[in-house]
């Protein structure tokens, strides 16, 4: 079966307002949270920065091999980094994650016709309609979405890589991964993180996703165009609009996260399935 993000470049390719040879790569900054890329068109795009997973990050010699086109992807053609979203190495996914946001905003704008709805300024939590009775799985630690669950008072699992994430109160809702499906299987609604997508993690989950269930990816990665997302089972994409690329950039270079996206140059923007 082909994998999700194989299918959304082909998407993207497709829908693409101008042939993407003559689309390049502005500027970029790998952050410490985000990563974050401007293209030539003016449109940018982030994904989340898994530095947690790049072995070599506390040993810069080793962890130089990592990227070895630093200093160079400026002027590039997208054509060219739209493949590194496919790439075992976190650090280039991120980068091709981002430019596949960035592009999926130039298609949105540019008045492709859509088979979904497109929602702006609303959390991707409230749009999945949870009810006090119904079963979550978050995979992954969504601090707030975790406050507001205990608050509800719905019956919840945590999916986590590292349980270190978590604090002691919130251990008693963990599940490690080898334990998704068996707390999917209980789950009726499921919210993602956009980490997933970069970790290539996301194909893994879509095989727990019956239906029947309700299923979201939130956060800013989570900002492609759904199309391909909705087929494996997804129900809301929610992420973010760069509003000002070049300020993005700025806030990404010192240490910025989400918070910081959405207060300063971006809104929430979300895709839902009709």
């Amino acid at each position: 079966m082909k994998l999700v993000i194989a299918e959304t470049i082909e998407i993207i390719r497709e829908k693409a307002p101008a042939p993407l040879q003559e689309i390049w790569v502005d500027d970029l900054v790998i952050g410490i949270f985000f990563t974050g890329v401007k293209l030539s068109t003016g449109h940018g795009g982030c994904a989340f920065t898994p530095i947690g997973e790049v072995p070599e990050a506390v040993c810069c010699p080793s962890s130089a091999a990592r990227m070895p086109p630093a200093g160079n992807l400026h002027g590039k053609p997208v054509s060219e980094i739209l493949n590194y979203s496919l790439d075992p190495n976190v650090l280039k996914s991120a980068i091709g994650i981002a430019t596949l946001n960035g592009l999926s905003q130039w298609i949105l704008e540019s008045g492709d016709e859509r088979e979904y709805e497109v929602v702006k300024e609303k959390d991707g939590f409230d749009l999945l309609d949870i009810q006090p009775y119904e079963t979550v799985s978050l995979v992954g630690a969504f601090g707030p979405y975790i406050k507001r669950l205990k608050a509800m008072g719905n019956p919840f699992y945590i999916i986590e890589k590292n349980r270190l994430t978590l604090k002691p109160d919130e251990m008693k809702y963990f599940k490690p991964e080898s334990e998704m499906n068996t707390a999917i299987e209980k789950s009726q609604v499921v919210i993602i993180t956009g980490t997933a997508i970069v970790n290539h993690t996301i194909d893994a989950v879509f095989s727990w996703i019956s239906n029947g269930k309700r299923a979201g990816i939130i956060g800013p990665t989570a900002s492609l165009i759904p199309d391909a997302f909705f087929k494996k089972g997804i129900d809301v994409m929610a992420g973010v609009r760069i509003l000002n690329s070049d300020l993005m950039l700025k806030i990404l270079k010192q240490g910025g996260s989400a918070y910081h996206l959405l207060r300063e140059c971006s809104e929430k923007i979300a895709f839902v399935k009709k």
